[in-house]
């Protein structure tokens, strides 16, 4: 299978900062990957797009709506100044990929710069519309967007997932798929690490997915692949323990 590592086909155009924690991973000064800010100091992002990146040609761009014209948007880039991918990430098939990125700096919570919310243990989100964000392609072979879109993807359970064309072994119960059977709408090349999102009825924000791989972009019978979050949560914990999280400090934030 020719799966895609880089990982929004179909979807709209965001609102102006409507996800002030999506982030832009930029490599030598050019996107590549997407993010989520979880605190005022960590990025979480998908573990294949920053495993062997030279931490000193990494930056984080925050506040990010346009990136053509970021002045408009008051974004500010952030030196990386370290990362942690998870021990047992593997890039074979993408189990446990998940990491984490230090910012040189804190981050003012801004209204256009915000974490997003960790989401609380065994949280059940079968049937749930997802928000997957970013500035992947538009196309499977089309450009990255300029403009940061959205995209709304219904979320399946892992059996349901096992049947469709994906094969047993490859779902493992540390991931999650979300998207459409018929295909046309998912995630895509560019948005691997930006965040798959649930919003609660109090209006906020949870992030309880990374997008990670698929077969293709918006393929019939291939609904994107996400690192499920709540997995990962004393992980995440351990190893942001300098920094605030939204809402609390246990990182919960609900």
């Amino acid at each position: 299978m020719n799966r895609r590592r880089e990982r929004l086909v179909g979807g709209e155009y965001a609102e102006f900062n409507e996800y002030p924690w999506v982030v832009a991973l930029l490599l030598k000064g050019h996107y590549y990957c997407g993010g989520t800010l979880i605190s005022d100091r960590y990025v979480l992002t998908a573990g294949h797009c920053v495993r062997g990146v030279n931490v000193k040609s990494l930056k984080v761009m925050v506040g990010e709506h346009m990136r053509s014209f970021p002045i408009e948007t008051r974004s500010k880039a952030y030196q990386a100044v370290h990362y942690v991918v998870h021990p047992n990430f593997n890039h074979s098939n993408f189990e446990s990929d998940i990491a984490l990125v230090k910012l040189s700096d804190k981050v003012p919570y801004k209204w256009y710069a915000r974490p997003a919310c960790l989401p609380l243990p065994k949280r059940d989100y079968v049937g749930q519309l997802g928000l997957v964000a970013g500035w992947g392609r538009t196309t499977e072979k089309g450009e990255p967007s300029d403009l940061l879109k959205e995209i709304l993807v219904p979320i399946f359970s892992n059996a349901g997932c096992r049947q469709l064309r994906y094969s047993d072994h490859e779902i493992s119960d540390n991931m999650m798929c979300a998207g459409f059977t018929k295909g046309g709408t998912d995630s895509c090349h560019g948005d691997s690490g930006g965040p798959l999102m649930i919003r609660g009825k109090d209006k906020k924000v949870t992030v309880i997915g990374l997008v990670s791989w698929g077969e293709g972009c918006g393929r019939q019978g291939f609904p994107g692949v996400y690192t499920r979050v709540e997995k990962f949560l004393p992980w995440i914990e351990e190893n942001t323990r300098d920094s605030c999280y939204c809402g609390s400090r246990t990182g919960r934030g609900l």
